[in-house]
Order: C-alpha cells, then structure tokens, then sequence
C-alpha cells in the first residue's frame, strides 16, 4: 500500500459506508414525513454497521467457510489478475477491489491497517474538483458539525450523511455533531448552523443542489449534489482526506 501523504486539513480514517436503506425501512421513512427521523436514522445506521461487521468477524471465526477474502483479492488485484473496468484497479499505490456492488480499499492511519467500502472508486469521481480554501479553524476542537437541511426526504441524501458520519466517528479523533440548517420541529435541541453562520466552527454542510461540488469556506466545508452525485462528492472529499486524491 502506497505511504500516507501529507495533506493540509485533518484526515478522518477510512470509513465503512452504508448501502441504500431496503425498500421497506425508505418507505417508512416517508410515510413519517419527518426530519427528525433522518437525524436519528444517522446514528441507528452506523450502529448496526458497527454491529454486522463484528458480525461477519466472528462468523468467520467461528466457521470453516470457505470464502475469497478481500485479502486475497487486494492480492489478485496487485498481482493484475482482476478485470479493471469489474473487479478491480490499483490507484495511486491503493488497490481497490469491487465487492457487492461497493469499492473496497485499505491504508495505514493512525499506525493501523484500515480497511472498509465506499460506493465509488476514484477513477469516477476525477471530474469533481474541490474549490476554496479551508481554514485553520476547522481542524480545532473535538467536534465536526454535520449540518442538514431537515425538510430534506431523500435517500440519496440520507446515504451521503450515514457514509460521512460513520467517516469522522471511524477514522478521527472527533465527535460529528448533528445539526441543521434551519429551525424546524425536527431541530429541538440541536445546533442552527450553515456554512454562513459557522463563525469559525468546524462545520460540514450538505445540500441538495446542483452539482456534485465540494466548497471550501474558512472553516466550513459545503457539500453539493443531487441523487448519487452527493455521495459521490462526500466519497471524493473522503479520498482527499485519505491521501488517496490531491
């Protein structure tokens, strides 16, 4: 695996992304018509990650399964022995192995071997440019803002917040805290934070909109999409974080 690069903002590690929630739980979703439910939704969503991959480790533990391993196919990979455009590539150094419809790589962070998915790879995300300058700011502080737009009833968008925050709560040494864009019902209790407002916190917002785009605004970080293209803005803002995209 290629060497962490340096980079000029403070990196989370790796993170272990979500699918697309199944037909039954989207549709409760909206029936609820509710945007408390999707702050919520975050947290239960990288519980039950947190939970089947311990899941999955201690079935293999406890089983004689005889199963290729994303060990072997990062193995296959950089032996040239995957089908590029289905399989699996090496870029930058990093290998990335398609499993299950997500885009396996792994790094050194921390002094830790980190491996897990996210829905794209990089070669699909080049396209995507990362305009502005972030400040110092961001990087003080335990706490990261990830801010929504609470009248938002997306799944796509539900997707990019469940992938980012299981990102900082993985791989920094600092806690998400969820927050929304403007007053609403959904919002009791929780910070009314944009990146207009964020007066030097450290703040992530994300929007539905034209796009992907990914802005950088002194301490904030605004990200830009509609459908899959604002996961594939949080998954290009992840790799720049890895060190695996400038």
């Amino acid at each position: 695996m290629a060497e962490e690069k340096a980079e000029s903002i403070k990196k989370p590690g790796f993170a272990i992304d979500t699918a697309l929630l199944p037909e039954e739980n989207a549709e409760a979703l909206s029936a609820k018509n509710d945007g408390k439910s999707l702050l919520i939704l975050v947290g239960i969503v990288i519980g039950l990650f947190l939970l089947l991959f311990a899941g999955f480790r201690a079935y293999n533990s406890l089983t004689s399964a005889s199963v290729v391993s994303i060990d072997d196919l990062h193995q296959q990979n950089l032996d040239g022995e995957l089908d590029e455009d289905y399989e699996g590539y090496v870029y930058n150094g990093y290998s990335f192995v398609k499993v299950d419809g997500l885009w396996w790589t792994e790094m050194n962070k921390f002094g830790t071997l980190y491996k897990a998915p996210l829905h794209f790879a990089p070669r699909e995300l080049e396209e995507i440019q990362i305009n502005g300058t972030l400040g110092s700011a961001f990087n003080e502080g335990d706490a990261v803002y990830v801010t929504i737009d609470p009248t938002v009833r997306d799944k796509y968008y539900t997707l990019a917040i469940s992938e980012l925050s299981f990102n900082i709560v993985q791989g920094m040494d600092r806690t998400p805290v969820g927050s929304c864009t403007q007053e609403n019902e959904a919002c009791d209790n929780r910070t009314i934070i944009s990146c207009e407002t964020a007066n030097g916190r450290p703040t992530i917002e994300l929007a539905v909109g034209p796009g992907p785009e990914i802005t950088l605004q002194s301490s904030c970080i605004k990200i830009r999409g509609t459908e899959y293209g604002i996961v594939k803005a949080v998954d290009r803002l992840l790799y720049q974080w890895f060190g695996i995209m400038d």
